[in-house]
């Protein structure tokens, strides 16, 4: 014990809670220098008989910090972690899926979030601030970043959401403790009418006929009951025969089937809900001929699969069978998605009320006024028409000493027959998503 010396360098010899600790000074074995060890010996070793020493505090890269101070010590090296890593970490902590690859039950997260968020992580968040500290951001660069975003002519609203996962990310290392306050900003974006989405892009009656008609004749039935149903892909290809009351025609739709994750299946976005098919007698129709053919197959579960009784994949309908029957009618290019916009549209514009619509799609009423409010025919005005009309012949209008202001029938813009291209804002990878009969589609 005391000051010793190794390899021509000081180093300090005492016991601390009963450990030994040497703890090298960097100093060479001088006689000055070994005075100076001595009187610093002296100092530790009053203060540990006075039972104020802190290791910490004379050798805060010390041998056995992590033995003294066990938490301080990894909430430090906590801080130092990249946040790649962080992220990569927290991402699987939060997965709603289990070690089989099914659905936990009541998860606090729907998968398709999940899936969405992890590819956020992986192409942005990964990318821009894997290889930072934690400790090493800061709002500006956050700033920056966004900055950076929307020069690469991402919209606000993409940016700000990239920019939402890294803040929740962060605020639970807030609450871990690992960081004092979250340097990612609550970015504020002035709410206004968001862009029209530029991949929406709905069918008109005609386009759907051709497109059933042109369709693989096996692949038909599915493409004619979702033109009539306009729900959504994951929603359309979940359904069992078990779902369907054929007396009185409803479906209860109980789970999806997440796109880009192996066929797993959870909860719809919105929730189970019972649809009333009744409204159009042709959607049963083909669901009995269906229940018929699974017979062929001996396969008795999916509504809609392959031919080998398979249930069927977004990605490869979307990649073998939709685009490729775009192509050869020559129509334009757009996702599977819009077969859902085409219903909403042609619905909408055919008179339905909202809250049907909204109700039949799995969604509110609220969204369908946000984002198909053009296609309401009952909303379809023409304000200022008529005023226009009377500088254009005022002599057969002021000439008679009045006007005739409300006596024309004004013309109606959108109709399911004229309805030419589409301008439906929704977002996302699943954009957002009452009584009436609707006009049944021509299959």
């Amino acid at each position: 014990m005391g000051v010793r010396s190794k390899s021509g360098k000081l180093f300090l010899d005492f016991r601390w809670r009963g450990r030994r600790c040497r703890e090298f000074t960097g100093m060479a074995d001088t006689k000055e220098n070994r005075r100076r060890a001595d009187a610093f010996l002296k100092v530790i070793q009053g203060q540990i008989a006075l039972g104020t020493f802190d290791y910490r505090t004379h050798f805060p890269n010390g041998a056995r910090l992590t033995e003294f101070y066990p938490k301080e010590t990894e909430a430090q090296h906590a801080k130092q972690r990249l946040i790649g890593d962080y992220l990569d970490a927290w991402q699987k902590r939060r997965s709603p899926f289990l070690p089989d690859g099914t659905v936990a039950q009541a998860a606090d997260l729907h998968p398709s979030t999940w899936v969405h968020e992890e590819s956020v992580i992986r192409c942005h968040l990964k990318p821009a601030f894997g290889t930072l500290r934690l400790d090493e951001l800061t709002p500006t660069k956050c700033k920056d970043f966004r900055k950076a975003m929307q020069d690469d002519e991402l919209s606000g609203k993409t940016a700000g959401n990239i920019l939402g996962v890294l803040h929740k990310a962060l605020a639970d290392a807030v609450e871990d403790g690992l960081l004092a306050t979250n340097p990612v900003p609550q970015l504020t974006r002035h709410r206004r009418r968001a862009p029209m989405r530029s991949n929406s892009d709905p069918l008109t009656v005609h386009e759907v006929k051709q497109f059933i008609d042109a369709v693989p004749e096996w692949y038909r039935d599915l493409y004619d009951v979702w033109f009539r149903l306009g729900w959504r892909p994951s929603e359309i290809l979940a359904i069992r025969f078990d779902w369907l009351d054929f007396q009185r025609q409803t479906v209860h739709i109980k789970r999806g089937r997440i796109a880009r994750w192996g066929g797993v299946e959870a909860p719809p976005k919105t929730g189970e809900r019972e649809v009333d098919c009744s409204y159009d007698p042709a959607i049963f129709a083909t669901f009995r001929r269906l229940k018929r053919r699974s017979l062929q197959t001996g396969k008795r579960d999916f509504v809609f699969t392959d031919e080998a009784g398979s249930p069927l994949s977004q990605e490869r309908l979307h990649k073998k069978l939709w685009l490729p029957t775009l192509r050869t009618l020559e129509l334009r290019a757009r996702g599977q998605y819009n077969i859902r916009d085409t219903f909403i549209s042609l619905a909408l514009s055919a008179g339905e009320d909202p809250g049907w619509v909204a109700q039949v799609c799995g969604t509110s009423e609220r969204m369908i006024f946000e984002h198909y409010r053009k296609f309401m025919s009952n909303l379809q005005r023409q304000d200022g028409r008529r005023i226009a009309g009377l500088y254009r012949n005022p002599g057969s209008v002021l000439g008679t000493g009045g006007h005739s202001m409300g006596t024309d029938e004004p013309e109606r813009l959108v109709s399911a027959g004229n309805l030419t291209k589409g301008g439906v804002e929704a977002g996302g990878i699943e954009p957002p998503s009452g009584s009436g009969t609707s006009r049944p589609l021509r299959a």
